[in-house]
């Protein structure tokens, strides 16, 4: 009995000491950071009632999704891959797809992130393929300009979920389809199942592909020029607060708007020092800030929470917010 008990001490102080670990990334510690791959929720919509709104749910996810191995602290954003991520039940990704050599590569304005749009979309489908209860939110960006191409995005885009041998089959079976361009409402979590839909930043309005990003059905915080660490992020905090109480107002009064508040900032700031704060600890980032403003029982269903270099506790803290 007492091996028995010594054995499981010995597992439980190897978690909390991987877990300590697992908060600290580059230099930069932060609870509410970094360490999502330790979050494991793959099925956690498959829980909830089909009827469910997909507007009333409180989704994690991430901003600029695809950026765990760009070079540089300026236009990282992420530390976990997007299987990492949809394994640690974020739900939401920001893909910024940019036309090259008539292909849809991934990046972060000129930063290229080794990945491009067709891996993107085998990832999300063989997920989807294995959780079929899930659904996945994908904002799809046109970013920067063209380089050496001969076609527009569209019909990139368009190629891919037409032709293409690899993508066009999992297009077809995965992407929502509006019933008509220009959606007027979001579908509910029946009608999503299995399902990708797209909030469409490219292209023309109305969106014929999902939702346009630009849609009055959607109500977003994206204050991410913060021209000051100390004294901006303390603006950018109150701008995520306000964001979150207008969602948990928009949800019970049922107003039908798909809420996203970004904790992300990007601009005068390093994404990275914004989502888990400086090195020192003289300032605290959004990451921490808002994951204990939620810990203390701040707020109520959030929307969607999209967050740089997410960590396991504040996953949990949104996900929480659903049951």
């Amino acid at each position: 009995m007492k091996l028995s008990v010594s054995i499981v001490s010995l597992v439980q102080l190897a978690l909390a000491t991987q877990y300590t670990l697992a908060a600290q990334y580059l230099g930069y510690h932060s609870p509410y950071s970094f360490d999502c791959n330790y979050q494991h929720s793959p099925q956690w919509m498959t829980l909830i009632p089909s009827s469910t709104n997909l507007t009333s749910l409180s989704i994690p996810g991430t901003h600029d999704t695809m950026t765990s191995v760009v070079v540089g602290p300026v236009f990282q954003c992420q530390n976990h891959h997007l299987a990492t991520q949809l394994e640690a039940g974020i739900r939401y990704f920001d893909i910024r797809a940019r036309l090259e050599n008539n292909t849809l590569q991934i990046y972060h304005q000129d930063a290229n992130t080794q990945h491009s749009y067709p891996e993107v979309l085998t990832t999300l489908f063989e997920f989807l393929e294995s959780n079929p209860g899930e659904t996945i939110l994908m904002r799809l960006k046109e970013e920067s300009t063209a380089i050496n191409s001969t076609i527009d995005f569209l019909t990139a885009f368009n190629y891919y979920r037409l032709n293409d041998t690899k993508t066009a089959p999992g297009c077809g079976k995965h992407f929502w389809v509006p019933p008509q361009p220009g959606p007027t409402y979001i579908p509910s979590l029946g009608e999503l199942r299995s399902k990708i839909l797209i909030l469409q930043n490219f292209g023309s309005d109305p969106a014929e592909y999902g939702v346009k990003w630009e849609s009055p059905l959607l109500a977003i915080e994206d204050d991410y020029d913060i021209p000051d660490l100390y004294a901006g992020l303390d603006e950018k905090f109150g701008a995520i607060t306000d964001g979150l109480t207008a969602a948990k107002q928009g949800i019970e009064g049922n107003d039908g708007k798909l809420y996203l508040s970004h904790l992300s900032a990007s601009v005068g700031v390093l994404p990275i020092e914004a989502a888990a704060g400086t090195k020192n600890g003289s300032v605290v980032g959004m990451n921490d800030r808002t994951g204990k403003w939620l810990a203390a029982g701040n707020g109520g269903k959030t929307g969607v929470v999209i967050i740089d270099f997410p960590g396991m506790d504040l996953v949990h803290q949104v996900l929480g917010r659903n049951f």
